[in-house]
């Protein structure tokens, strides 16, 4: 993924008037105004330095006082926590996700495309309870690192560890493993 490529407006306006709309505070949204991002007019694509910032200020407001990567890497663990919570996903869906099992699961989604995800990601076997996730960007991989937790978690793994493995400007290699 190119580094400088826009965040598309589809996938904003999910994360932001969806997912996060209960935890989202006035002042935290007047702190995304001031970066950039008004979350009431989300209709186009958003700059991707403009997404990393609100990203990062959305990890501040709902985990004061964790060290940034923390923040981020909490924050990806509930944006995927919260959706069965909040209705965002269907039990059939999720049913069938859990008969799969958390490795197929992931591999199943990985192949599916997507207009509105700004990465490309690939499932690499490690065995039964492991994979290695590739993904296409390089930026903010401990957020990537939780959205993969609260995943493997969701589709039914236990004792879910995600390791960040390597981090380049093109990409990130994640492990994650459970019982």
């Amino acid at each position: 993924m190119s580094a400088g490529r826009d965040i598309p407006s589809a996938l904003a306006q999910a994360v932001f008037h969806r997912v996060l709309a209960e935890d989202l505070t006035d002042e935290l949204r007047g702190a995304l105004a001031g970066a950039g991002l008004d979350v009431a007019a989300l209709a186009a694509a958003v700059p991707r330095g403009t997404w990393e910032r609100a990203l990062e200020l959305t990890a501040q407001a709902l985990f004061p006082g964790a060290p940034a990567d923390d923040g981020l890497r909490r924050l990806g663990r509930h944006l995927v926590d919260v959706l069965p919570q909040r209705g965002l996903v269907k039990k059939a869906w999720l049913s069938m996700a859990r008969l799969l099992g958390p490795r197929r699961a992931l591999k199943q989604g990985a192949g599916l495309k997507s207009d509105s995800s700004p990465v490309a990601v690939t499932v690499v076997d490690r065995g039964s309870h492991e994979v290695e996730v590739h993904v296409d960007d390089g930026r903010q991989p401990q957020l990537l690192a939780g959205l993969l937790e609260g995943l493997v978690a969701l589709l039914g793994g236990k004792d879910v560890r995600v390791l960040v493995a390597s981090v380049q400007p093109h990409g990130s290699v994640l492990v994650a493993s459970w019982r």
